[in-house]
């Protein structure tokens, strides 16, 4: 081999090994950036969360309805934009959360604030409920604006022995979620202020279908952005004091 070769062979390894020098240090660099970008997206997304967290707290403790509140002008909030806001739930229908067994959920048939109620509603009422898995009952305690109450059972699988019943028929659907019972007949709800529903033997959801339904809480939104564009929202609802169901109804 002569020399000429041999410095062409050199000349070729040199430069290999620069471009495998060349290729790390880029790799290195890139992977440097991308992990310096992904730790300054995530402490944006955390910032963005607790500033919308903070609208949240913030709207609710204004205590008024239809309020909103610019999270920028909130404490701490250098480099932030957005607003919380704050609605009551109105419509013709409302759907719990699913209750467990025994748990109770109080539904508001009249205006409430701050512990005081007006304007009862007064119209036909349907209430939808279902289950999972096993069969439940609704033991329904109507309480009236003189303070008396009425009791009725929806008890569709006859599990209550000896009890007076209101019949059931075949539920339907109450904005996309099923139900399987519900009142033959419609409710004539009148001078009644709240209704305690209490899921008996299983767990369950309860809908409510009537005209115009009193409020069952507010409704409240949280939007903050970041400065990079980063932005988050929260929603929540926030029911209306509910009463534990053992102070109205009895053990069956």
């Amino acid at each position: 081999m002569n020399i000429k070769s041999k410095q062409g062979q050199a000349l070729l390894v040199t430069v290999m090994l620069l471009a495998t020098a060349i290729t790390i240090v880029l790799s290195l660099s890139f992977r440097s950036t991308t992990e310096t970008q992904v730790t300054k997206l995530q402490e944006e997304n955390q910032k963005a969360l607790a500033a919308a967290q903070a609208g949240i707290d913030a709207v609710l403790k204004s205590g008024t309805n239809g309020s909103t509140i610019a999270i920028g002008n909130l404490p701490n909030m250098t480099d932030i934009s957005g607003n919380a806001t704050v609605s009551t739930v109105t419509g013709d229908t409302f759907i719990t959360p699913l209750l467990q067994t025994d748990e109770a959920y109080t539904f508001y048939m009249a205006d409430y604030s701050n512990g005081a109620f007006s304007s009862d509603w007064n119209g036909s009422l349907d209430i939808y409920f279902q289950s999972e898995t096993n069969c439940p009952a609704l033991e329904l305690t109507f309480i009236k604006d003189d303070n008396s109450l009425s009791r009725y059972l929806m008890d569709p699988c006859n599990l209550v022995q000896g009890a007076s019943k209101t019949p059931t028929t075949n539920g339907g659907t109450i904005n996309g979620i099923n139900f399987t019972y519900k009142n033959s007949s419609s409710f004539a709800v009148a001078n009644t202020r709240l209704i305690i529903a209490r899921s008996l033997f299983a767990s369950t959801k309860i809908g409510l279908s009537g005209l115009s339904l009193k409020s069952q809480g507010k409704t409240v939104t949280s939007t903050a952005k970041s400065n990079t564009g980063v932005t988050k929202t929260i929603q929540l609802f926030q029911s209306y004091p509910q009463i534990p169901a053992d102070f109205f109804v009895t053990s069956l």
